[in-house]
Protein backbone atom coordinates (compact mmCIF):
# COMPACT_ATOMS: atom_id res chain seq x y z
CA UNK A 1 0.00 0.00 0.00
CA UNK A 2 1.47 3.24 -1.01
CA UNK A 3 2.14 6.03 1.98
CA UNK A 4 0.33 9.36 2.07
CA UNK A 5 2.30 11.69 4.52
CA UNK A 6 0.05 13.61 6.88
CA UNK A 7 0.02 16.62 5.76
CA UNK A 8 -1.67 15.69 2.57
CA UNK A 9 -4.46 13.60 4.49
CA UNK A 10 -5.06 16.77 6.70
CA UNK A 11 -5.60 19.05 3.68
CA UNK A 12 -7.56 16.12 2.03
CA UNK A 13 -10.47 15.98 4.50
CA UNK A 14 -10.31 20.07 5.23
CA UNK A 15 -10.13 20.13 1.24
CA UNK A 16 -13.43 18.28 1.07
CA UNK A 17 -15.12 20.81 3.23
CA UNK A 18 -13.55 23.70 1.11
CA UNK A 19 -13.84 22.70 -2.12
CA UNK A 20 -16.45 25.39 -3.10
CA UNK A 21 -13.73 28.25 -1.71
CA UNK A 22 -10.57 29.50 -3.05
CA UNK A 23 -7.50 28.32 -2.34
CA UNK A 24 -4.51 30.40 -1.08
CA UNK A 25 -2.17 27.86 -1.13
CA UNK A 26 -1.81 24.82 -3.01
CA UNK A 27 0.97 21.96 -3.40
CA UNK A 28 1.60 19.06 -6.09
CA UNK A 29 0.56 16.13 -3.41
CA UNK A 30 -2.63 17.88 -2.63
CA UNK A 31 -3.70 17.93 -6.50
CA UNK A 32 -2.84 14.62 -6.90
CA UNK A 33 -5.57 13.54 -3.73
CA UNK A 34 -7.69 16.24 -4.85
CA UNK A 35 -7.73 15.30 -8.77
CA UNK A 36 -8.45 11.75 -8.04
CA UNK A 37 -11.38 12.19 -5.22
CA UNK A 38 -12.65 14.57 -8.45
CA UNK A 39 -12.44 11.70 -11.03
CA UNK A 40 -15.72 10.07 -11.42
CA UNK A 41 -13.51 6.92 -11.85
CA UNK A 42 -12.32 6.91 -8.66
CA UNK A 43 -15.95 5.70 -7.43
CA UNK A 44 -15.58 2.63 -9.57
CA UNK A 45 -13.13 1.02 -7.22
CA UNK A 46 -16.14 0.91 -4.68
CA UNK A 47 -18.31 -0.76 -7.19
CA UNK A 48 -16.17 -3.33 -8.10
CA UNK A 49 -15.97 -4.17 -4.55
CA UNK A 50 -19.39 -4.06 -3.90
CA UNK A 51 -19.89 -6.71 -7.20
CA UNK A 52 -17.37 -8.54 -5.51
CA UNK A 53 -19.16 -9.06 -2.32
CA UNK A 54 -22.26 -9.81 -3.86
CA UNK A 55 -20.93 -12.39 -5.99
CA UNK A 56 -18.73 -14.19 -3.30
CA UNK A 57 -22.19 -14.62 -1.43
CA UNK A 58 -23.67 -16.17 -4.21
CA UNK A 59 -21.14 -18.33 -4.59
CA UNK A 60 -21.30 -19.28 -1.20
CA UNK A 61 -24.95 -20.44 -1.62
CA UNK A 62 -23.37 -22.90 -3.93
CA UNK A 63 -22.35 -24.80 -0.68
CA UNK A 64 -26.52 -24.81 0.87
CA UNK A 65 -28.62 -27.04 0.44
CA UNK A 66 -30.61 -26.35 -2.88
CA UNK A 67 -34.62 -27.05 -3.11
CA UNK A 68 -36.90 -27.11 -6.02
CA UNK A 69 -40.54 -28.01 -6.64
CA UNK A 70 -41.75 -29.33 -9.47
CA UNK A 71 -45.10 -30.69 -10.59
CA UNK A 72 -46.11 -32.83 -13.76
CA UNK A 73 -48.91 -34.33 -15.70
CA UNK A 74 -49.04 -36.38 -18.30
CA UNK A 75 -51.03 -39.12 -20.57
CA UNK A 76 -49.06 -41.89 -22.59
CA UNK A 77 -50.73 -44.21 -24.98
CA UNK A 78 -50.13 -47.42 -23.64
CA UNK A 79 -49.17 -48.76 -19.82
CA UNK A 80 -47.42 -51.94 -18.37
CA UNK A 81 -49.06 -55.22 -18.68
CA UNK A 82 -48.29 -58.60 -17.30
CA UNK A 83 -48.67 -60.79 -20.74
CA UNK A 84 -50.22 -64.04 -18.15
CA UNK A 85 -53.19 -64.34 -16.29
CA UNK A 86 -52.59 -66.41 -12.55
CA UNK A 87 -56.35 -68.14 -11.17
CA UNK A 88 -58.06 -66.22 -8.74
CA UNK A 89 -55.81 -63.49 -8.87
CA UNK A 90 -56.97 -60.58 -10.30
CA UNK A 91 -54.82 -57.81 -12.13
CA UNK A 92 -56.29 -54.34 -12.05
CA UNK A 93 -55.53 -52.78 -15.71
CA UNK A 94 -53.08 -49.31 -15.11
CA UNK A 95 -54.65 -45.76 -15.83
CA UNK A 96 -52.94 -44.28 -18.97
CA UNK A 97 -52.87 -40.46 -16.56
CA UNK A 98 -50.59 -39.44 -14.15
CA UNK A 99 -49.75 -36.95 -11.76
CA UNK A 100 -47.28 -35.92 -10.13
CA UNK A 101 -46.42 -32.72 -7.53
CA UNK A 102 -42.86 -33.68 -6.01
CA UNK A 103 -40.00 -31.02 -3.89
CA UNK A 104 -36.48 -32.14 -4.84
CA UNK A 105 -33.26 -31.52 -2.33
CA UNK A 106 -29.84 -31.39 -3.66
CA UNK A 107 -26.49 -31.02 -1.01
CA UNK A 108 -23.52 -30.98 -2.90
CA UNK A 109 -21.03 -33.09 -0.96
CA UNK A 110 -17.65 -32.71 -2.81
CA UNK A 111 -16.65 -31.47 -6.78
CA UNK A 112 -13.02 -31.07 -6.31
CA UNK A 113 -13.02 -27.66 -4.57
CA UNK A 114 -14.85 -25.52 -7.61
CA UNK A 115 -16.41 -23.13 -5.94
CA UNK A 116 -13.07 -22.46 -3.66
CA UNK A 117 -11.61 -21.97 -7.69
CA UNK A 118 -14.62 -19.90 -8.93
CA UNK A 119 -14.17 -17.41 -6.15
CA UNK A 120 -10.17 -17.29 -6.86
CA UNK A 121 -11.03 -16.60 -10.23
CA UNK A 122 -13.77 -13.91 -9.74
CA UNK A 123 -10.93 -12.34 -6.80
CA UNK A 124 -8.60 -12.39 -9.78
CA UNK A 125 -10.81 -10.13 -11.73
CA UNK A 126 -11.48 -7.80 -8.87
CA UNK A 127 -7.87 -6.93 -8.18
CA UNK A 128 -7.74 -6.46 -12.60
CA UNK A 129 -10.74 -4.17 -12.26
CA UNK A 130 -9.18 -2.40 -8.89
CA UNK A 131 -5.53 -2.45 -10.34
CA UNK A 132 -7.39 -0.37 -13.87
CA UNK A 133 -8.70 1.93 -11.99
CA UNK A 134 -4.91 2.76 -9.67
CA UNK A 135 -3.22 2.71 -13.33
CA UNK A 136 -6.52 5.51 -14.80
CA UNK A 137 -5.32 7.37 -11.36
CA UNK A 138 -2.23 7.17 -11.86
CA UNK A 139 -2.66 8.58 -15.47
CA UNK A 140 -4.05 11.36 -13.75
CA UNK A 141 -1.55 12.56 -11.37
CA UNK A 142 0.99 12.67 -14.79
CA UNK A 143 -1.67 14.86 -16.08
CA UNK A 144 -1.41 17.28 -12.94
CA UNK A 145 2.64 17.35 -13.49
CA UNK A 146 1.83 18.11 -16.36
CA UNK A 147 -0.70 21.33 -15.79
CA UNK A 148 0.94 22.14 -12.61
CA UNK A 149 4.27 22.67 -13.37
CA UNK A 150 3.20 24.86 -16.93
CA UNK A 151 1.93 26.80 -14.30
CA UNK A 152 5.00 27.16 -12.46
CA UNK A 153 6.63 27.71 -15.25
CA UNK A 154 4.02 31.46 -17.03
CA UNK A 155 4.05 32.35 -12.91
CA UNK A 156 8.14 32.59 -13.02
CA UNK A 157 8.30 34.24 -16.64
CA UNK A 158 5.34 36.76 -15.55
CA UNK A 159 7.87 37.87 -12.63
CA UNK A 160 10.71 37.48 -14.80
CA UNK A 161 9.18 40.32 -17.34
CA UNK A 162 7.55 42.45 -15.00
CA UNK A 163 11.09 42.81 -13.34
CA UNK A 164 12.53 43.91 -16.87
CA UNK A 165 9.47 46.36 -17.59
CA UNK A 166 10.50 47.59 -13.68
CA UNK A 167 14.17 48.06 -14.44
CA UNK A 168 13.34 49.39 -18.38
CA UNK A 169 11.09 52.17 -16.33
CA UNK A 170 13.62 53.06 -14.24
CA UNK A 171 15.89 53.86 -16.65
CA UNK A 172 12.94 55.62 -18.90
CA UNK A 173 12.27 58.01 -16.09
CA UNK A 174 16.25 58.74 -16.29
CA UNK A 175 16.30 59.11 -19.79
CA UNK A 176 13.43 61.40 -19.58
CA UNK A 177 15.42 63.77 -16.99
CA UNK A 178 18.25 63.90 -19.53
CA UNK A 179 16.07 64.72 -22.64
CA UNK A 180 14.22 67.41 -20.49
CA UNK A 181 17.54 68.43 -20.00
CA UNK A 182 18.84 68.31 -23.68
CA UNK A 183 21.47 66.31 -22.95
CA UNK A 184 19.69 63.17 -24.67
CA UNK A 185 17.71 63.13 -27.60
CA UNK A 186 13.86 61.94 -27.37
CA UNK A 187 14.34 58.91 -29.33
CA UNK A 188 16.03 57.27 -26.79
CA UNK A 189 12.99 58.02 -24.54
CA UNK A 190 10.76 56.83 -27.43
CA UNK A 191 12.26 53.52 -27.91
CA UNK A 192 11.89 52.72 -24.00
CA UNK A 193 8.87 53.76 -24.01
CA UNK A 194 8.24 51.09 -27.01
CA UNK A 195 9.84 47.84 -25.44
CA UNK A 196 7.83 48.74 -22.32
CA UNK A 197 4.70 48.40 -24.16
CA UNK A 198 5.83 45.43 -26.16
CA UNK A 199 7.03 44.28 -22.62
CA UNK A 200 3.40 44.62 -21.53
CA UNK A 201 1.73 42.44 -24.25
CA UNK A 202 4.36 39.65 -23.32
CA UNK A 203 2.75 39.84 -20.06
CA UNK A 204 -0.79 39.56 -21.13
CA UNK A 205 -0.64 36.54 -23.27
CA UNK A 206 1.19 35.11 -20.06
CA UNK A 207 -1.89 36.00 -18.26
CA UNK A 208 -3.95 34.18 -20.31
CA UNK A 209 -2.30 31.18 -20.53
CA UNK A 210 -1.51 30.92 -17.17
CA UNK A 211 -5.60 31.77 -16.52
CA UNK A 212 -5.86 28.61 -18.96
CA UNK A 213 -3.88 26.46 -17.11
CA UNK A 214 -5.28 27.44 -13.75
CA UNK A 215 -8.87 26.86 -15.13
CA UNK A 216 -8.07 23.07 -16.66
CA UNK A 217 -6.32 22.14 -13.05
CA UNK A 218 -9.29 23.88 -11.35
CA UNK A 219 -11.49 21.71 -13.10
CA UNK A 220 -9.47 18.73 -12.87
CA UNK A 221 -8.82 19.21 -8.99
CA UNK A 222 -12.68 20.28 -8.25
CA UNK A 223 -11.85 23.21 -6.23
CA UNK A 224 -11.35 26.92 -7.08
CA UNK A 225 -7.95 28.46 -8.01
CA UNK A 226 -6.91 31.76 -9.28
CA UNK A 227 -3.80 33.88 -10.04
CA UNK A 228 -3.67 34.76 -6.11
CA UNK A 229 -3.19 30.94 -5.36
CA UNK A 230 0.46 30.04 -4.68
CA UNK A 231 1.59 26.95 -6.01
CA UNK A 232 4.47 25.31 -4.30
CA UNK A 233 7.69 24.43 -6.05
CA UNK A 234 8.01 20.68 -5.53
CA UNK A 235 11.42 19.79 -5.09
CA UNK A 236 13.48 16.22 -6.13
CA UNK A 237 16.81 15.72 -5.31
CA UNK A 238 17.45 11.92 -4.50
CA UNK A 239 16.62 9.53 -7.61
CA UNK A 240 16.02 5.78 -7.15
CA UNK A 241 17.98 2.75 -8.78
CA UNK A 242 16.36 2.06 -12.15
CA UNK A 243 12.77 -0.53 -11.47
CA UNK A 244 11.01 -0.91 -14.74
CA UNK A 245 8.55 -3.26 -12.56
CA UNK A 246 6.67 -0.62 -10.57
CA UNK A 247 4.27 0.98 -12.97
CA UNK A 248 0.72 -0.16 -11.94
CA UNK A 249 0.55 -1.43 -16.13
CA UNK A 250 2.95 -3.66 -15.17
CA UNK A 251 1.07 -4.47 -12.35
CA UNK A 252 -1.87 -4.98 -14.00
CA UNK A 253 0.14 -7.74 -16.45
CA UNK A 254 0.82 -9.52 -13.92
CA UNK A 255 -2.86 -9.61 -12.43
CA UNK A 256 -3.63 -10.69 -15.55
CA UNK A 257 -1.35 -13.95 -15.42
CA UNK A 258 -2.67 -14.58 -12.02
CA UNK A 259 -6.22 -14.92 -13.31
CA UNK A 260 -5.50 -17.07 -16.43
CA UNK A 261 -3.70 -19.52 -13.73
CA UNK A 262 -6.74 -19.09 -11.70
CA UNK A 263 -9.20 -20.52 -15.13
CA UNK A 264 -6.35 -23.13 -15.54
CA UNK A 265 -7.63 -24.55 -11.98
CA UNK A 266 -11.41 -24.51 -13.06
CA UNK A 267 -10.29 -26.23 -16.90
CA UNK A 268 -8.93 -29.32 -14.48
CA UNK A 269 -12.03 -29.54 -12.87
CA UNK A 270 -13.77 -30.85 -15.90
CA UNK A 271 -11.98 -34.34 -15.55
CA UNK A 272 -13.03 -34.61 -11.44
CA UNK A 273 -15.60 -36.50 -9.91
CA UNK A 274 -18.90 -35.10 -8.11
CA UNK A 275 -20.77 -36.11 -5.55
CA UNK A 276 -24.43 -35.10 -4.16
CA UNK A 277 -26.58 -36.30 -1.78
CA UNK A 278 -30.52 -35.85 -2.94
CA UNK A 279 -34.13 -36.31 -1.36
CA UNK A 280 -37.19 -36.08 -3.02
CA UNK A 281 -40.76 -36.23 -1.42
CA UNK A 282 -43.74 -36.15 -3.43
CA UNK A 283 -47.18 -37.14 -3.87
CA UNK A 284 -49.03 -38.39 -7.00
CA UNK A 285 -50.77 -41.20 -9.24
CA UNK A 286 -49.07 -43.15 -9.50
CA UNK A 287 -46.83 -43.02 -6.35
CA UNK A 288 -43.73 -45.63 -6.04
CA UNK A 289 -45.84 -48.56 -6.49
CA UNK A 290 -46.36 -48.57 -10.20
CA UNK A 291 -49.44 -51.09 -10.12
CA UNK A 292 -51.75 -48.71 -8.29
CA UNK A 293 -53.66 -46.55 -9.79
CA UNK A 294 -54.10 -44.45 -6.57
CA UNK A 295 -53.15 -41.12 -5.00
CA UNK A 296 -49.75 -41.22 -2.58
CA UNK A 297 -47.27 -39.95 -1.16
CA UNK A 298 -43.63 -40.96 -1.53
CA UNK A 299 -40.01 -40.22 -0.45
CA UNK A 300 -36.58 -40.97 -1.58
CA UNK A 301 -33.39 -40.26 -0.47
CA UNK A 302 -29.93 -41.51 -2.03
CA UNK A 303 -26.16 -40.06 -3.27
CA UNK A 304 -25.50 -39.52 -6.84
CA UNK A 305 -21.83 -39.70 -8.57
CA UNK A 306 -20.17 -38.70 -11.70
CA UNK A 307 -16.76 -38.59 -13.27
CA UNK A 308 -16.38 -37.79 -16.76
CA UNK A 309 -13.74 -40.38 -17.71
CA UNK A 310 -13.20 -38.81 -21.39
CA UNK A 311 -13.96 -35.48 -22.54
CA UNK A 312 -11.56 -35.86 -25.98
CA UNK A 313 -9.28 -33.41 -24.26
CA UNK A 314 -11.49 -30.68 -24.29
CA UNK A 315 -9.54 -29.49 -21.02
CA UNK A 316 -6.20 -29.90 -22.22
CA UNK A 317 -6.92 -28.17 -25.14
CA UNK A 318 -8.24 -25.27 -22.78
CA UNK A 319 -5.35 -25.46 -20.89
CA UNK A 320 -3.04 -24.97 -23.98
CA UNK A 321 -5.17 -21.85 -25.37
CA UNK A 322 -4.64 -20.69 -21.38
CA UNK A 323 -0.79 -21.34 -21.49
CA UNK A 324 -0.62 -19.84 -24.75
CA UNK A 325 -2.27 -16.24 -23.52
CA UNK A 326 0.06 -16.18 -20.50
CA UNK A 327 2.86 -16.34 -23.19
CA UNK A 328 1.46 -13.48 -24.78
CA UNK A 329 1.42 -11.82 -21.77
CA UNK A 330 4.33 -12.29 -20.82
CA UNK A 331 5.76 -10.85 -24.03
CA UNK A 332 3.58 -7.56 -23.23
CA UNK A 333 5.85 -7.57 -20.22
CA UNK A 334 9.23 -8.14 -21.65
CA UNK A 335 8.33 -4.82 -23.96
CA UNK A 336 7.12 -3.07 -21.59
CA UNK A 337 10.29 -3.51 -19.46
CA UNK A 338 12.17 -2.67 -22.49
CA UNK A 339 10.46 0.45 -23.42
CA UNK A 340 10.14 1.74 -19.55
CA UNK A 341 14.62 1.56 -20.12
CA UNK A 342 14.33 3.38 -22.97
CA UNK A 343 12.09 6.13 -21.42
CA UNK A 344 13.65 6.15 -18.18
CA UNK A 345 17.61 6.18 -19.90
CA UNK A 346 16.15 9.34 -21.80
CA UNK A 347 15.09 11.06 -18.92
CA UNK A 348 17.91 10.75 -17.26
CA UNK A 349 19.67 12.28 -19.80
CA UNK A 350 17.17 15.25 -19.63
CA UNK A 351 18.16 15.37 -15.95
CA UNK A 352 21.69 15.74 -16.57
CA UNK A 353 21.46 18.11 -19.15
CA UNK A 354 19.54 20.79 -17.18
CA UNK A 355 21.89 20.05 -14.39
CA UNK A 356 24.29 21.21 -16.59
CA UNK A 357 22.58 24.66 -18.04
CA UNK A 358 21.39 25.00 -14.71
CA UNK A 359 24.88 25.20 -13.55
CA UNK A 360 26.25 27.42 -16.35
CA UNK A 361 22.95 30.01 -16.16
CA UNK A 362 23.85 31.29 -12.44
CA UNK A 363 27.29 32.25 -14.22
CA UNK A 364 25.66 33.71 -17.73
CA UNK A 365 22.99 36.07 -15.98
CA UNK A 366 25.69 37.31 -13.39
CA UNK A 367 28.05 38.07 -16.61
CA UNK A 368 25.11 39.54 -18.05
CA UNK A 369 23.38 41.86 -15.00
CA UNK A 370 27.39 43.49 -14.95
CA UNK A 371 27.15 44.54 -18.39
CA UNK A 372 23.28 45.51 -18.51
CA UNK A 373 24.72 47.79 -14.94
CA UNK A 374 27.29 49.50 -17.24
CA UNK A 375 25.07 49.65 -20.48
CA UNK A 376 22.64 51.80 -18.17
CA UNK A 377 25.57 53.95 -17.04
CA UNK A 378 26.74 54.41 -20.60
CA UNK A 379 22.84 55.61 -21.51
CA UNK A 380 22.49 58.38 -18.83
CA UNK A 381 25.76 59.51 -20.12
CA UNK A 382 24.46 59.53 -23.98
CA UNK A 383 27.28 57.26 -24.80
CA UNK A 384 24.90 54.44 -26.27
CA UNK A 385 21.51 54.78 -27.84
CA UNK A 386 18.64 53.37 -26.44
CA UNK A 387 18.22 50.90 -28.19
CA UNK A 388 22.05 49.70 -27.44
CA UNK A 389 20.47 49.19 -24.33
CA UNK A 390 17.83 47.80 -24.91
CA UNK A 391 19.77 44.80 -26.45
CA UNK A 392 21.90 44.16 -23.51
CA UNK A 393 18.34 44.30 -21.10
CA UNK A 394 16.62 41.86 -23.31
CA UNK A 395 19.54 39.66 -23.81
CA UNK A 396 19.63 39.45 -19.26
CA UNK A 397 16.18 39.10 -19.54
CA UNK A 398 15.99 36.34 -21.90
CA UNK A 399 19.11 34.59 -19.62
CA UNK A 400 17.17 35.30 -16.43
CA UNK A 401 13.64 33.49 -17.99
CA UNK A 402 16.87 30.38 -18.93
CA UNK A 403 17.44 30.15 -15.74
CA UNK A 404 14.05 29.79 -14.49
CA UNK A 405 13.06 27.44 -17.51
CA UNK A 406 16.13 25.04 -17.37
CA UNK A 407 15.55 25.28 -13.11
CA UNK A 408 11.82 24.42 -13.56
CA UNK A 409 12.57 21.67 -16.35
CA UNK A 410 15.48 20.37 -14.06
CA UNK A 411 12.40 19.38 -11.09
CA UNK A 412 9.94 18.40 -13.17
CA UNK A 413 12.65 15.71 -15.50
CA UNK A 414 13.46 14.60 -11.97
CA UNK A 415 9.46 14.40 -11.20
CA UNK A 416 8.88 12.62 -14.55
CA UNK A 417 11.79 10.28 -14.00
CA UNK A 418 10.14 9.16 -10.78
CA UNK A 419 6.26 8.98 -12.63
CA UNK A 420 7.64 6.71 -15.14
CA UNK A 421 9.15 4.43 -12.71
CA UNK A 422 5.98 4.14 -11.03
CA UNK A 423 6.92 6.29 -7.64
CA UNK A 424 4.52 8.84 -7.96
CA UNK A 425 2.85 9.20 -4.15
Amino acid sequence: MKKISLAAIVFFFTGCFVSAQKINHITLDSCYLLAIEHNPTAQQSKLYQSVWELQESALNTHKLPQASLGGQVSWQSDVTSLPISLPNVQIPSLDKDSYKLYLDVYQLIWNGGAVQKQKELEKAGLLINLQTVEAENYRMKETVNQVYFSILLLQENEKLLKLSMSEIQSRLGKIRAGVANGTLLPSNAEVLEAEIIKTEQSITEVNHNKAAAIFRLSEITGIILDEQTEFEQPQFKDLPELNTRLRPEYQLLELQQHKLTAQQKITSLKVMPRISAFASLGYGKPGLNMLSNQFDTYAMVGARASWTLWNWNEHKKENSIIGIQKEIIETQKENFERNQRILLNNQHEEIVKNETLVAADFRIVKLRESVVKSSGAQLEQGTITSSEFLTEQNALTQVRINQTLHSIQLQYARLNYLSTMGLLK
